[in-house]
């Protein structure tokens, strides 16, 4: 089971999950690359003017340019370790939507996790440049009530999906784009329908008493029911 998993609470599950826009690692990769390429020449260059200078009679300066050749090398791993951490950030950063609410997981030793639950969500703002719109990221604010009123996905892969995602799941739980509840919700933490919730049938009921389509007795069996089911 992973990280994310753990957080969920009984009856929740993962609606969608997404990351940051690969786009994200592109600097990092480009300027490690960069630096990969440098070394690698310097580590080359030393080599080759090891080899064109040999002199048997001058050990010292041979060593010199060994130990240099060592030092680039070591160097290297800089580069490489730098890029791995930075893609291990990358990974461990995740934005779920849930049944229940929006999750924010970021950290790879030191956790940290900021979630809020769909009923607070207020608006959704979502940022698209225009190679955002081709290459499919965008930054999306969700405004919330909570103290801190807004969580930033930045450069989120796929922000359009996981917006839609977000709202079909709010109103799912019957609540509207502002945050008002526009259907109760039902044991099972869906919305619950017309037909299926127990105050509206109830007050059919008492329509149907008034009517003299049921008998007291009727009635005060048909209530007991409904009102067990709240």
């Amino acid at each position: 089971m992973g990280y994310v998993e753990k957080l969920l609470g009984k009856n929740e599950k993962i609606i969608i999950a997404a990351r940051q826009h690969w786009t994200t690692l592109a600097i990092t990769f480009i300027v490690n690359l960069f630096l990969v390429i440098v070394l690698i020449g310097l580590y080359a260059l030393a080599g080759s003017i090891a080899s064109n200078n040999y002199d048997p009679t001058n050990p010292t300066k041979l060593k010199f340019l060994t130990d240099i050749r060592i030092v680039f090398l070591i160097a290297l791993i800089y580069p490489v370790a730098r890029f791995g951490w930075d893609w291990l950030r990358w990974w461990a950063e995740e934005y779920l939507v849930t049944s229940h609410r929006v999750i924010q997981t970021e950290g790879i030793v030191n956790k940290k996790t900021k979630d809020s639950s769909l009923e607070k969500v207020n608006d959704i703002v979502l940022t698209q440049s225009f190679f955002g719109r081709i290459l499919g990221y965008g930054n999306l604010e969700i405004i919330t009530g909570s103290d801190e009123g807004v969580n930033l996905l930045h450069r989120l892969a796929n922000p359009v999906t996981f917006k839609t995602a977000l709202l079909d799941q709010k109103e799912a739980r019957g609540y509207d784009q502002t945050g008002e509840q526009v259907r109760p919700i039902s044991p099972g933490g869906q919305a619950a329908t017309a037909e299926e919730d127990p105050l509206k049938r109830i007050a059919d009921l008492d329509n149907l008493h008034k009517s003299g389509a049921l008998s007291d007795a009727e009635y005060q069996t048909a209530k007991a029911k409904l009102l067990s089911k709240l």
